[in-house]
This record gives C-alpha cells, structure tokens and sequence, in this order.
C-alpha cells in the first residue's frame, strides 16, 4: 500500500460511484488487520508510524466510500471539482419540493398517526435520494460534471432531510 493511493485504490475498486459493499467490507477487515497499529508494537520507530497513517488512511477511505454523499464529493474532487456542505442548488422546483417536505416534517407530531407519516415521508425521502444517485452515476459516467455536481447538492438536502427524519424518529419513539 502507498500513501499516495486514492480511495478507490486502496480497495481494489473500480472508481465508480456504485461500490460493492461487500467487497468494500470484505477488504476493510483485511487491511485493518494486515497494518492495525498493535501488529507493528515491536517494529521501529518508523514502521510503528507509517502503519498508524495506512491506519488512518485506510478509515478515512473507509468512511468516505460507506456513505453514498460523502462518495459522490469524493469522485467530484478526483475529477477536480470541489463541492462545500454549504453549496445549495439553484434548482427552484427542488427547492420548492424540498419546503414542501419539511413542512410534512413540522406536521408530523400533530398528525393522527405520525408514525406512518413519519415512514412515508423516510419512503418519499428515500425514493428522491435513490433518483439523484442515479442522475448523479449517470452524469458522472458520461463526464457531465456539472450535472453531476448539481445532483450531489441535491442528495446533500435529502441526506440532510433524511437525517432530520431518523432523529425525529428517535424522539418520538423515546
């Protein structure tokens, strides 16, 4: 392994945005193993540092590539476009569906039966979350990065959506 290596690289992965998880996993627990800082307790100085960056090298990547946002920015840096959390889109029918749901979101407590509110609102998150992956490997693999970049602002809306979700979740099943 080289320090040098890019995500993809270090796992032996096409540089696609869809990953196979399991071989993502699969090569995760190998690596871990094969430079776990422990392993290298009684190597030099040197060694014992060099396995702690391939260690934390190997987790970053991990991490990155694990989350479906974080893997998109990722190949968008690799192509040399660099995308901030705080970008937004200009897309003004997004950004109205987007009021939309977070308005479903506000109602949810005072809803009849807010947990089944709160699953289809997860449901019709998740299905326009599924679409922007899709917009985004598409464009990504015909080089139409500006469309890729737009479809990445969106995911990171639902992403956030999705999130604001799940922990409403968790509160109102406290």
């Amino acid at each position: 392994m080289k320090l040098q290596q890019n995500h993809f690289e270090i796992f032996g992965l096409p540089q696609t945005y869809e990953v196979d998880r399991q071989a993502l996993t699969k090569r995760y627990r190998e690596l871990q193993q094969e430079f776990h800082p422990d392993r290298f307790a009684a190597k030099s100085e040197r060694e014992q540092m060099l396995s702690m960056q391939y260690a934390a090298q190997i987790n970053e990547a991990n991490n990155t590539l694990k989350d479906p946002v974080a893997r998109a920015q990722y190949l968008l840096q690799l192509a040399g476009i660099e995308i901030y959390p705080e970008q937004t889109t200009a897309d003004g029918e997004f950004l109205m569906q987007q009021m939309i749901l977070r308005e479903r979101l506000e109602d949810v407590r005072d809803a009849g039966d807010p947990e089944a509110e709160l699953e289809e609102l997860g449901s019709d998150a998740d299905e326009l979350f599924r679409a922007q992956e899709q917009a985004f490997s598409a464009s990504l693999g015909n080089q139409a990065l500006d469309a890729a970049s737009a479809a990445l602002l969106k995911m990171q809306f639902l992403a956030k959506l999705r999130r604001q979700i799940d922990a409403l979740e968790e509160e109102l099943l406290d």
